[in-house]
């Protein structure tokens, strides 16, 4: 990462204080980040983040890196780049949850629901549990696999896999049962 870093740098001429200021503040950007964010590697990309945009404005920094005036200024803005990267996850997995159904025919290989009615999908959809929900979206409308749905909402993978089971065992039967009582 300190060599990305250095690549960003403005000044080839920082590059001794920017290695000082990395091994300084590291840890802290880092753990101001996974205080804000859910996984570890939300944290390091934060981090990441954080340093380049450091390296970016390196040149502009003309006070003393070790005084407690400029430790204070780069907690202000390790969090507010982790406060960015928290509200744009959030408003990303909310939007997943708003998806269009109709891409879902396309994605889901089940024939069972190649004539179903989008209403009564959507109804079947929208009785799951929220946790259920949100991995059937994620995982029958995107197509995203068990490892990387279980990376994005901070569960594990056997987790995920059953829920998905159990999701859509739920919507089978539901569709069944209102085509039934039709």
């Amino acid at each position: 990462m300190l060599s990305l870093c250095l690549i960003a740098l403005q000044n080839p001429e920082d590059e001794s204080r920017f290695e000082k200021f990395y091994n300084m503040y590291y840890d802290t950007i880092y753990y101001f980040a996974k205080e804000h964010l859910k996984t570890k590697e939300a944290a390091e990309d934060c981090a990441q983040e954080v340093l380049i945009h450091f390296a970016k404005n390196f040149h502009k920094i003309t006070q003393d890196i070790e005084s407690k005036q400029f430790r204070n200024y780069v907690i202000v803005v390790s969090k507010g780049i982790a406060v960015d990267m928290y509200r744009k996850e959030r408003r990303h997995l909310n939007n997943v949850v708003d998806a269009d159904l109709t891409e879902f025919f396309n994605v889901c290989e089940e024939e069972e629901f190649d004539s179903c009615d989008m209403m009564l999908l959507t109804d079947a959809i929208n009785a799951l549990p929220e946790k259920n929900k949100l991995v059937f979206y994620l995982k029958y409308i995107y197509g995203m696999s068990a490892i990387e749905i279980s990376n994005s909402i901070n569960m594990t993978e056997p987790m995920v896999r059953k829920r998905c089971m159990q999701s859509m065992q739920f919507v089978k039967k539901y569709v069944k049962g209102a085509e039934s009582d039709e």
